[in-house]
């Protein structure tokens, strides 16, 4: 029993061992980690409870350039793209955590009774600052080479998954006041995809980016950037579906299915053509055309099977018409789906951060080249 106990002693030793935290592993450690293709264990210890996204990104701008270059000139570009990679990496581990804080200013007022209020300060937090840090090394180069394209495919992907357009290109309370969150500090605006653009100007997905971002509150700079992408054949398809979500909810039902039914029509992704079904039962059901919204909701469910929202939204409309048997075979077969499906509907926000998964194996295979 001594010699079993001491065994167990020593395997949980070696186990806990090969499982250092970002706590307590230096960055140039996990850098050496992940460089070595150790991404699974590393990406465990980004997402640690405990991980303090400000001493990586510290660590990172201390340390960062003289790891690069500890490989010499042979081994630099690899272990650039290493280090911005693991950056992402982080970021997007710690970006539902933190990411930006909107501090509001008091009230100055006179003595008269008026009163002013300041816009208010922005301070960005660890995540988006180590997407920047990655990004200024993968610019280092006049030229941007192939494998940078699909880091910045990458970090675009990162910083959607935030929600947080502003990020992206700039305030976009510009104007509003203080209440609405406009900020006073404009000189701390990172516009993350001025210079993306600005590298990779032919770039569909980063131009469908721009009205993503815009989409929320300048519509009209989101419908110019949607419309004319419109007949592009890589992204036109998404372009109109998300056209066709602004007019839906600005409740331009009629032009919204226009624009869902044209999206259909020229794409082929899952992604795009459930939402672009998903959206026009929405709109068939605020027009009180239920049978219509019941054929568009099953044909979101064909697009991708089992997913929660339209599953759950022919379920509710079966149950409504007394269905109860099929109801519940719905919602029986989409609790055992296998594996569970990721809903478009709930990734619609993401956008690009569908396509993460792809992206990141790209890099690191790039990596362990």
């Amino acid at each position: 029993m001594r010699r079993f106990a001491l065994f167990l002693l020593v395997l949980a030793t070696a186990l806990t061992s090969g499982r250092a935290s970002a706590r307590t592993a230096s960055v140039t450690e996990l850098l050496d980690r992940y460089l070595a293709g150790q991404f699974a264990p590393v990406v465990e210890a980004l997402s640690a409870d405990d991980v303090d996204y400000a001493a990586i990104l510290a660590g990172l701008r201390r340390d960062g350039q003289a790891w690069i270059e500890a490989g010499g000139p042979s081994a630099r570009s690899r272990r650039e793209l290493a280090a911005a990679t693991f950056a992402l990496e982080a970021a997007r581990a710690g970006e539902w955590r933190e990411w930006k804080l909107v501090q509001k200013q008091p009230q100055m007022c006179a003595g008269n009774g008026e009163c002013l209020q300041p816009l208010n300060v922005l301070y960005w937090k660890a995540p988006p600052l180590l997407i920047e840090w990655g990004c200024a090394l993968m610019r280092q180069q006049a030229t941007p080479s192939p494998i940078e394209r699909w880091w910045q495919l990458a970090a675009l992907a990162v910083a959607q998954r935030s929600e947080d357009s502003a990020f992206l290109v700039g305030d976009t309370k510009i104007g509003q006041g203080g209440s609405t969150g406009e900020i006073g500090n404009i000189h701390d605006e990172v516009k993350h995809l001025a210079h993306v653009r600005a590298r990779f100007p032919k770039e569909m997905r980063f131009m469908l980016a721009e009205g993503i971002a815009r989409d929320g509150d300048w519509t009209d700079d989101a419908l110019q950037a949607y419309r004319a992408l419109q007949n592009h054949p890589d992204v036109g398809g998404e372009a109109m579906m998300r056209l066709g979500a602004m007019q839906l909810r600005q409740g331009a039902n009629d032009e919204a299915l226009e624009s869902f039914d044209r999206a259909e029509h020229l794409t082929r992704d899952p992604y795009v053509i459930f939402l672009a079904r998903y959206f026009s039962a929405q709109a068939f059901e605020r027009d009180g055309r239920m049978d219509d919204a019941e054929e568009a909701y099953h044909g979101a469910a064909a697009a991708v099977p089992h997913a929660q929202s339209a599953t759950i939204a022919l379920a509710a409309l079966a149950m409504r018409h007394g269905r109860r048997a099929e109801a519940q075979r719905l919602v029986t077969g989409m609790l055992a789906a296998k594996p569970v499906p990721v809903d478009p509907w709930r990734a619609y926000a993401h956008a690009d951060d569908r396509f993460w998964p792809e992206l990141v194996g790209r890099l690191r295979a790039e990596i362990l080249k």
